[in-house]
């Protein structure tokens, strides 16, 4: 099933009195599959976006886009349509079945990097408060795009291949090892944090196996992560994904400490 909207990849195909209110150009620090990525994954609004969406919520999605609720009573909706021959897309808006914007971004490669130009246009809007309009979108553009791009970057780092880290991990002594705590710690390419859940140093991943976020800190009594890209839960002491409930991946298995038999220094390895 494709996009409800007709003629979804010509411009104003509903035939509204069509302002264009503002033009958004940047240079995204992300290559051309990065951005990809990112525009077909809607799942990213509530979570990395939580900010600029107060609710989001697929009814659809395909090869050609993908189409969201943007209110819990599914009065509003925006619908993604990619034109990926002419590396642009569209993403339209409505209210009670009325059209209230469309916004067509067109991206082009530069190296490892992507040129982004948005045009954002809304029906009927009086020449008087074009700009003010405009102006709303800028700066609501430029709040998504930052947050977007560290996302990106992010992933990307994470993709690109890492120097080979330690097989074994002095700790310290007991002592100096529990007053080091929490600690981040590197080992065979993978970086681990250490932390007290319930009073127990717990060690975990720092990546989630989603999509290669950033995890947040332990809760020191839950034991639970989460990840702020998409919102995935886990719990440190099983590496069981809590939330979303049908999620397949689970995290890394982390190395174990075991005491020195000779220095009675700690030791991290597998």
């Amino acid at each position: 099933m494709g996009p409800k909207q007709s003629q979804a990849l010509i411009e104003n195909p509903n035939q509204l009195n069509m302002v264009r209110v503002a033009r958004y150009e940047r240079l995204i620090k992300a290559n051309l599959e990065r951005v990809w990525e990112n525009v077909r994954d809607w799942a990213h609004l509530p979570w990395l976006h939580s900010g600029s969406f107060n609710f989001v919520s697929l009814d659809m999605e395909g090869d050609w886009g993908w189409r969201t609720w943007s209110s819990a009573s599914h009065s509003g909706h925006v619908e993604l349509c990619i034109d990926l021959p002419r590396q642009r897309y569209v993403a339209r808006s409505y209210r009670h079945q009325q059209q209230i914007s469309e916004i067509w971004t067109t991206l082009t490669p530069i190296d490892d990097d992507t040129q982004i130009l948005v045009e954002f246009h809304v029906p009927d809007v009086a020449p008087q408060d074009s700009n003010k309009v405009g102006q709303i979108f800028l700066d609501l553009y430029k709040t998504l795009w930052d947050e977007d791009e560290l996302m990106m970057r992010d992933r990307q780092q994470q993709l690109s291949p890492q120097p080979p880290g330690p097989e074994v991990v002095n700790l310290g002594t007991p002592a100096a090892f529990l007053q080091s705590l929490p600690r981040r710690v590197t080992i065979r390419q993978h970086t681990f944090q250490i932390s007290l859940v319930a009073g127990d140093p717990v060690v975990y991943t720092t990546t989630c196996p989603h999509l290669l976020g950033p995890l947040s800190q332990a809760d020191a009594l839950s034991g639970q992560v989460s990840c702020p890209w998409h919102g995935y839960r886990f719990n440190v002491h099983t590496g069981a994904c809590l939330s979303p409930e049908n999620a397949k991946c689970r995290l890394r298995q982390p190395p174990v400490i075991r005491p020195d038999p000779v220095s009675g220094d700690l030791l991290l390895s597998y």
